[in-house]
């Protein structure tokens, strides 16, 4: 009962780069700010604190900066697209409706664009996990050849024969001076602010009758079983990484694997939240899913475990398997559950996050 009364709220060149343009978060010193009034987070009820890092506090002009950086195309190298481009408030910061987003020169990616909400609270960042911090994160995206295609020190060339910018790097971090590093802690300063979680809870009495059938749903192990990977909660997400069955082989797309070189986590992908799945589809970390009755299936009878290629499959999954006939187990639901657990996927929207104009 305590569960079910839970509020339902979420490389070389490059490497080297990297490190010349950004310190690890061990050897950062906190900036003086000439402004260091703290930004105020209106949590949701239930939420704990955010850790942030004690290099990177909080501030009012330090939002703001990273807001202006966020919505400007000058981040990219031809100047054509901002960081909004690919992540967009409509679709709570994913791509809407597109499988695969395309790089400011126009090269189709090869990963479907994440929302973005609750960052602060993420452990690692991208589908494959390879950042480990916020700050670190707004790198990739920026310099990445296929992305946004630009230079850290051109960026903040361009950036300071800006006077507005000039002044607005001063008042967060105490002078005018334009780097790299200060680009990429505003834009993390600005990108935990978006908060998001589910308005509905059980114990509020909101869910109508068909979505508190899907809740039950989404708790039963023989049908849904949905709530070890996606934890009941403000996130509805564990923010863990998985191996979900996607590809009979894992190498196929490795995931974790390619980061951290374990065998353990071949095929593993980082676990999203079930917030705002009204607007982020299309689904998965390569959009393959169009519509949430797809995944629903896709657990039914869809996912796949081979002993050698596919052996890190997740265990949550591997217990609806058949070895013997290697097919999944179909689990014990009718076509009213399947329907009544899309609705209750869907109550969990936020819609004043994706109409907030304080990400406008």
């Amino acid at each position: 009962m305590k569960l079910i009364k839970t509020h339902i709220l979420l490389l070389g060149a490059v490497l080297f780069t990297l490190e010349a343009c950004m310190k690890d978060p061990e050897e950062k010193i906190p900036l003086s700010t000439a402004s260091d009034e703290a930004y105020e987070f209106n949590l949701p009820p239930g939420f704990p604190p955010m850790d942030i890092p004690d290099y990177n506090p909080t501030t009012k002009a330090g939002v703001a900066l990273g807001k202006k950086l966020f919505f400007d195309p000058l981040l990219s190298g031809n100047n054509t697209q901002s960081c909004a481009g690919c992540h967009q408030q409509n679709a709570a910061f994913a791509d809407s409706g597109i499988k695969f987003s395309r790089g400011s020169t126009g090269v189709l990616l090869q990963r479907n664009s994440m929302p973005l909400f609750n960052l602060g609270y993420a452990k690692l960042f991208f589908w494959d996990g390879k950042s480990k911090t916020l700050e670190e994160q707004v790198f990739h995206p920026v310099v990445s050849q296929n992305e946004m295609n630009q230079d850290p020190q051109k960026l903040s060339l361009e950036l300071s024969a800006i006077p507005e910018y000039r002044s607005m790097f001063g008042s967060a971090f105490g002078s005018e001076e334009v780097n790299f590093d200060r680009i990429s802690r505003a834009l993390a300063q600005f990108m935990r602010t978006m908060i998001s979680h589910s308005p509905k809870s059980v114990d509020t009495g909101l869910l109508s009758a068909q979505e508190l059938r899907g809740f039950y749903v989404f708790l039963d192990e023989q049908k849904g079983d949905c709530f070890h990977c996606h934890e009941l909660g403000n996130f509805m997400t564990t923010f863990e990484f998985i191996n979900n069955g996607l590809n009979l082989n894992s190498l196929v797309d490795a995931g974790l694997y390619n980061i951290t070189g374990k065998g353990t986590d071949i095929g593993k992908f980082k676990t999203p939240s079930l917030l705002n799945l009204k607007y982020t589809a299309p689904y998965m970390h390569d959009g393959r899913f169009k519509t949430l009755r797809e995944v629903i299936d896709f657990y039914d009878t869809g996912f796949q475990w081979h002993p050698i290629t596919n052996l890190n499959l997740d265990p949550n999954l591997l217990k609806h398997f058949d070895k013997t006939t290697q097919k999944p187990i179909p689990r014990k639901w009718s076509e009213q559950d399947k329907q009544d657990l899309i609705a209750f996927l869907l109550s969990l929207s936020d819609e004043s996050f994706i109409r907030d104009p304080a990400f406008k």
